[in-house]
């Protein structure tokens, strides 16, 4: 096993209280919301180029109550930005955790891939002396059969 991107092991402990911080953040967080892809389609979409503008508006509006009309609901625009402001941090903050976690986890997916190989290496050149080695071999020998329409990559040691 020549490739080791990452070596680390998480305690039974720790699973726990992450998980447990999972779900406090889901709970602290009830009102998320879930689009389908064509409800995503139909909204506006605040990009980088607008957020200067959102920010500059609601600065008017807070500062020029007076300007706005009756049917402006002022007190649900300043929650709304308040949120898209809080949001905002908290997006950062978690993308950046999840880019690390997605990132450890293909470090250690391509590390347990190599040995993974070199093990079914070790598996073919012993098949025939170690009793019962040729149905793993068999088993694991289906990952690399050609298949309709495409084939799996070959072996590498």
């Amino acid at each position: 096993m020549e490739q080791n991107l990452i070596s680390a092991e998480i305690a039974v402990e720790d699973i726990a209280q992450i998980n447990s911080a999972i779900d406090l953040i889901k709970q602290k967080l009830p009102f998320l919301i879930t689009f389908t892809d064509d409800q995503k389609k139909e909204i506006h979409k605040l990009g980088n180029v607008l957020k200067p503008f959102v920010d500059d508006a609601a600065d008017a509006a807070i500062r020029y109550p007076q300007i706005m009309s009756g049917t402006f609901n002022q007190q649900e625009y300043k929650r709304d930005y308040q949120l898209y402001k809080t949001l905002t941090e908290i997006d950062g903050k978690l993308a950046s955790l999840h880019s690390a976690v997605n990132d450890t986890l293909i470090a250690a997916g391509s590390d347990v891939l190599g040995g993974s190989l070199e093990v079914y290496s070790s598996v073919l050149a012993n098949q025939k002396k170690v009793p019962g080695l040729d149905t793993v071999a068999a088993k694991l020998r289906v990952f690399f059969e050609k298949k309709k329409g495409g084939t799996k990559p070959p072996p590498q040691a």
